[in-house]
């Protein structure tokens, strides 16, 4: 690995603030590590070869997302070689969103090119301006605030979780010059008036990322249908679910797999069980429902971090069979909104669910 990460922005960006962003990233990411990192920045001044072998061989991509990035041809290089490297990982070791490649808010992009992930969000009221104009005016306008020091934490561990992944650098004879461009949206107008029926739709939003945290329970074998069932009326309705049954048929690091899908989780719908709420508080007798009982802690942590807001990611859901009393208690979560929900018919708060995942939280 010839570098833990390599920042790639755009040409037009002020050369400044992208890099002192850039060297507080470093230096939390070794802070962090507890120990030095090597970080670089795909300079605009560099040759193309001298960029492709930064990209080539860099633990982590690090992108500051803004409307200049889609046109830059340095940029694109930097993207598209890689994808290039994430298409050469296996098949069975591939994650459907690589952690190796961190995405950052750095300006707002309202119409991203169609089949680019966007950048997410990070959770906390004190995040309200990162999420909504992006990082570069947090750091032109407040660089000592909290929301940025918060931001730098919350990066950072991004980009530790992808040197985890160590991607596999590209051999010199594995670099194509990379000639793609990002996909275009057509003109939606011209000054020569157009037929409305000529106009394309607006490229749809993203479907909203959920996993459903619950608990495997050997004297209860009919909940795991249960979830099964919901993760099935959500997926006719385009959200994107993430759910244990549906890659228990491949071997798994589960811890991995917990964590990687926890952390890149829009939303993380808790299933309330008896069994669900001993191991979330820390109750189960040691040994058992130990997935159950790490999810917990991460939901605990986010509960202590986020306490004004966290309601608005971790959603309460109670099948017919339990009740409210079968959800873990926490401060605060006594009057924190359920959703009711049949999970063989969708009766109850599914169309309620639904809603709210597809507009998400409100601006503050």
């Amino acid at each position: 690995m010839a570098s833990y990460f390599v920042t790639s922005f755009a040409a037009a960006e002020n050369p400044s603030y992208a890099a002192r962003f850039h060297d507080d990233l470093a230096r939390e990411v070794a802070r962090q590590l507890g120990k030095k990192v090597d970080a670089r920045r795909c300079d605009p001044n560099m040759t193309v070869e001298e960029r492709r072998l930064l990209v080539a061989g860099t633990g982590v991509l690090v992108v500051l997302w803004s409307p200049d990035y889609f046109e830059d041809g340095g940029c694109v290089g930097d993207w598209t070689l890689f994808d290039h490297r994430l298409a050469r990982v296996p098949a069975q070791r591939r994650p459907s969103c690589s952690p190796t490649r961190v995405l950052v808010r750095w300006r707002t992009v309202d119409s991203p090119p169609p089949g680019l992930p966007r950048p997410p969000m990070i959770a906390g009221d004190v995040m309200a301006d990162y999420n909504k104009d992006g990082l570069y005016k947090v750091v032109r306008k407040s660089p000592g605030s909290s929301a940025y020091q918060y931001a730098l934490r919350q990066l950072a561990e991004r980009v530790r979780a992808g040197l985890a992944a160590s991607l596999p650098s590209l051999a010199a004879d594995d670099m194509p010059l990379p000639n793609a461009v990002f996909p275009r949206p057509r003109p939606t107008g011209s000054a020569v008036s157009q037929p409305k029926v000529s106009h394309p739709a607006k490229p749809p939003a993203p479907a909203p990322r959920v996993l459903i945290s619950y608990a495997h329970d050997e004297n209860d074998p009919a909940h795991a249908k249960e979830v099964k069932s919901l993760s099935e009326l959500l997926k006719r309705e385009d959200i994107d679910v993430r759910l244990d049954q549906d890659v228990d048929d491949e071997p798994q690091n589960w811890l991995r797999w917990m964590h990687d899908e926890m952390k890149a989780a829009d939303y993380i719908l808790t299933v309330a069980s008896p069994a669900y709420k001993r191991r979330v508080e820390h109750r189960e007798k040691p040994g058992t429902g130990r997935g159950a009982t790490w999810e917990g802690g991460y939901i605990l942590d986010e509960v202590y971090e986020n306490w004004g807001t966290w309601q608005k990611r971790i959603l309460r859901v109670v099948f017919p069979r339990f009740d409210v009393g079968d959800l873990p208690t926490f401060p605060g979560s006594a009057s924190v909104s359920i959703y009711e929900i049949d999970p063989a018919t969708g009766d109850g708060h599914l169309d309620r669910l639904l809603k709210y995942l597809r507009k998400g939280p409100a601006a503050p």
